[in-house]
């Protein structure tokens, strides 16, 4: 996603840069809340800022902009962007630890849906009980019996 947007910055239009479905479907993202939440996650990040509320919230005509945070900004006036320095938001985390924690689901916007499959409770899933010793684990064989008769293994014939 970073990149893909990276590749729209030219000289002068940092702050003037959309993330529609329409234009990233080349780049892989096929769904709208898969976008959302990559643009969040760099936003919370500190890579990219929003320049410009768009979509629901700005009526529905207009897209959202962006800018990265590590290049300057010049005005857009028919964007609406002002002009300013680079500020790398994205160097307030010390650690990989802290941007983790960053992106940690506690927050409303990050965290998935979690969706339980109807394969859940087959019952050819096998579970094996809990022991803390190696040796009593025993195999379960995790393929269900079949309803066929079984039949007496052919033996070959002497001739």
């Amino acid at each position: 996603m970073y990149l893909s947007l990276r590749r729209k910055l030219g000289r002068t239009n940092n702050g003037d840069i959309n993330a529609t479905l329409a234009e990233l479907k080349h780049a892989g993202i096929s769904s709208s809340s898969t976008l959302a939440s990559a643009l969040r996650r760099l936003e919370l990040l500190g890579f990219i800022e929003k320049t410009r509320q768009g979509g629901i919230a700005n009526g529905g005509k207009l897209c959202s902009l962006y800018r990265f945070t590590d290049e300057p900004t010049f005005e857009i006036k028919k964007a609406g962007v002002l002009a300013g320095a680079a500020t790398n938001e994205w160097q307030r985390f010390a650690s990989m630890t802290e941007a983790r924690a960053a992106l940690r689901p506690g927050a409303p916007e990050i965290t998935s849906k979690v969706r339980l499959s109807n394969r859940s409770a087959s019952t050819i899933e096998a579970e094996r009980p809990f022991s803390d010793s190696t040796i009593e684990h025993v195999a379960v064989s995790p393929v269900r019996s079949s309803k066929r008769t079984k039949r007496a293994p052919i033996v070959p014939q002497p001739a």
